[in-house]
């Protein structure tokens, strides 16, 4: 073994932290008979030679003794090899897309040069891998599918060894690997697809091996991904749920390492080994849910097979099905458009489980949801209404029942106020309290008044900035006049005060309207002599309280020239508000139309608005909206509720609204995964105002 390693000059080479002379006895440590060493070893590997994921020269050389190590029959640890050879190959990276930490052309093409060998070096000697694709130890046998479809350059060879493999292997995660990888290789090579398929859809029926329901949901999965638009098997969904139920019930099967029982080491890898270790030891059968997972971001748009998917999950029995559900759900739920009712009260139900981890995560995917979490609504007052688990804390929202509350009081739902009157006296002041108070019947939101008035009373002006921002809002969208008193004392306090809070408190006059009638006079200063960023938002404040348009209009044609889009943006959306008596500013906003370098993103949506309430021009505004439209997808909602309120005028609009509202994804959803969560209060506000427009039109 290491036939030639000491004729090789480490020490001219580098890794991450200097030069590569410790790198033999990196290798042998993963030689070792002792695991403990091979951690350490393969987490030095990592650390130094292949640093987040950086190839280095030294990491080139490394390559022919890997895969020595991975031949060396016996040597445990060689799973874990495999996967370390996948990540030096980069899986066709792109130096041209990634971060250079030089900008010397002569640096950057020796580095592309290192990660040019590493990928072909790799690749060259990948037909080794089909040597052990039958070696005794499952952990190495797992790993090995996946890599030959990356690295090895012959699809064909490969998927023959894939399928005489499938023929006789019985290990449950072998199996898995091997569907994955054949799915895999349909995925990479269009010319491949079609056999993928037949090997895939063999596997859905298997009859000379065993009914592993684990192999017949990867398969599924695989097929899903080599068809993304094409049909499924029939009874695609039931065979994902068979499987799910007899994996439940089974549990989870032993799949380790293949290494034996295994201690910690003070390494990263010991560290994330053990953290996913202690996450699936309570899961019934991990790769069940990990299964599930990858099935649903396989089936992608087909929304009707997910939902029914996703409502089985949340019915399980099984902790770790659920607990996907739940985190799949907040994804598929506000990213996609679909048959939601029933995927929402279940979530609902994971309320009245007694494991607060379940109760805690429904929770805070219900709060987000709130445009469309009518059918949870009851379950969660029922939370709210049994009380904390103990005595409300400063951080309240960081438990269960804070976590119900938010979701509670984010749907405007009058329960919530008692609890959060509670919570608020000492507590955390939500940042989106005020949006929840919005959503409120006024009666329940003035109950919410006193408690907010009083800590306000209690800060100091320009203390607290954060929490004085949050409770301003909080208490103008009560709409009591006394909410006026706090946002004053703000503006007449010494000058020093900080820049945050004096805008917070202009926001605040500016919200309360009418009332704020006693703060003109100072509202008047900022607007003439304050500070670029305050002069519009108290131009907005002098218009909401005194309709002071003389005053105002000056202001705003100052902030339609602000060099920052935001700003433009600001004036654009007062505009808006005060509609046709704007009007005087039609000139300059046909200026801003005529500019397109000014009115791209955002502003085109802000202006197309503006115009359209400041001129009541129909033939003059509808271009403008569907440019609008197109610039942006956060402008839709605003655009299509002009439409909405054109009627039969924006008959030319109804194509592309006919076009977006057919689509199942949500309007901005923009293909993300993991922890992403769309804002689908948005669209659901899209497709109210699309549907009146199509009522009007087609009616």
């Amino acid at each position: 073994m290491f036939t030639g390693i000491d004729d090789v000059d480490w020490a001219s080479m580098d890794h991450a932290y200097g030069d590569a002379s410790d790198v033999p006895e990196l290798l042998r440590g993963l030689a070792s008979a002792d695991a403990a060493e091979r951690e350490t070893a393969l987490d030095g590997m990592y650390g130094a030679v292949h640093h987040q994921g950086d190839v280095y020269d030294s990491t080139v050389a490394c390559v022919p003794f890997l895969f020595e190590l991975v031949a060396t029959a016996g040597l445990p640890g060689r799973g874990e090899i495999v996967e370390l050879l996948r990540s030096i190959d980069g899986d066709g990276r792109d130096p041209e897309e990634m971060d250079f930490w030089s900008d010397d052309e002569d640096e950057y093409a020796a580095w592309a040069e290192t990660l040019a060998r590493a990928e072909s070096d790799t690749r060259a000697r990948s037909g080794a891998l089909l040597d052990v694709l039958a070696d005794p130890d499952p952990q190495l046998r797992r790993a090995v599918p996946g890599a030959l479809v990356q690295l090895h350059g012959d699809p064909e060879d490969v998927l023959t060894a894939l399928r005489r493999r499938l023929a006789v292997e019985r290990d449950g995660g072998v199996l898995r690997a091997l569907a994955a990888a054949v799915g895999e290789l349909g995925v990479r090579y269009e010319d491949f697809t079609g056999a993928a398929r037949v090997v895939l859809d063999g596997l859905l029926t298997r009859g000379d091996g065993p009914d592993d329901p684990g192999l017949r949901l990867s398969a599924l999965v695989q097929l899903a991904r080599c068809s993304p638009s094409g049909p499924l098997p029939e009874r695609a969904v039931g065979i994902a749920l068979d499987a799910m139920r007899e994996a439940a019930e089974e549990g989870a099967e032993a799949e380790g390492d293949g290494d034996g029982p295994r201690g910690r080491t003070p390494t990263l890898i010991s560290y994330l080994r053990h953290l996913k270790a202690s996450r699936r030891g309570s899961v019934k059968a991990p790769w069940a849910t990990d299964l599930l997972g990858e099935l649903h971001r396989a089936l992608g748009d087909r929304v009707a097979e997910r939902f029914s998917l996703l409502e089985d999950q949340l019915r399980s029995p099984d902790w770790g099905q659920r607990r996907e559900a739940i985190d799949m759900g907040g994804l598929l739920l506000t990213g996609w458009r679909g048959p939601h009712e029933e995927s929402v009260r279940l979530l609902g139900e994971q309320l009245r489980e007694t494991d607060h981890r379940i109760v805690r995560w429904a929770a805070e995917e219900l709060e987000r949801l709130y445009a469309i979490g009518g059918p949870a609504a009851d379950a969660l007052a029922a939370r709210v209404a049994a009380g904390p688990e103990f005595l409300p804390q400063a951080r309240w929202r960081e438990t269960s029942y804070g976590a119900a509350l938010c979701a509670l009081a984010a749907q405007g739902d009058a329960r919530a106020v008692p609890a959060l009157v509670d919570v608020l006296r000492f507590g955390e002041v939500p940042e989106d309290l005020g949006d929840w108070i919005g959503r409120m019947a006024p009666a329940a939101a003035a109950a919410l008044a006193p408690v907010l008035l009083g800590r306000l009373a209690r800060i100091a002006p320009g203390k607290q900035p954060r929490r004085t921002e949050h409770l301003l809002k909080a208490a103008a969208a009560t709409g009591v006049a006394e909410a006026v008193v706090p946002a004053l004392r703000i503006l007449r306090a010494p000058v020093d005060t900080a820049r945050p809070v004096l805008r917070d408190a202009v926001h605040a006059l500016a919200e309360l309207g009418e009332p704020a009638r006693e703060a003109l006079p100072e509202l008047r200063r900022l607007a003439r002599d304050g500070e670029t960023h305050l002069r519009v938002h108290a131009a907005a404040a002098l218009w909401s309280a005194g309709r002071e348009t003389e005053a105002v209009l000056p202001v705003l044609s100052l902030g339609l020239t602000a060099d920052h889009w935001s700003g433009r943006v600001d004036a654009l959306r007062l505009i808006a508000r005060m509609g046709t008596e704007a009007a005087g500013l039609l000139p300059e906003l046909r200026r801003l139309v005529a500019s397109p370098e000014e009115n791209g993103g955002w502003v085109a949506g802000a202006l197309a608005t503006a115009l359209w309430e400041a001129g009541r021009d129909e033939d003059e505004s509808l271009p403008v909206l569907l440019r609008a439209w197109s610039a942006h997808v956060d402008n839709r909602p605003d655009v299509a509720g002009v439409w909405a309120r054109m009627g039969t005028a924006a008959r030319s609009a109804v194509p592309v609204v006919r076009e977006e509202l057919a689509t199942v994804r949500r309007h901005n959803n923009t293909g993300g995964t993991g922890r992403i969560r769309y804002r689908c209060a948005d669209d659901e506000l899209l497709l109210r105002h699309g549907r009146a427009l199509l009522e009007s039109c087609d009616g």
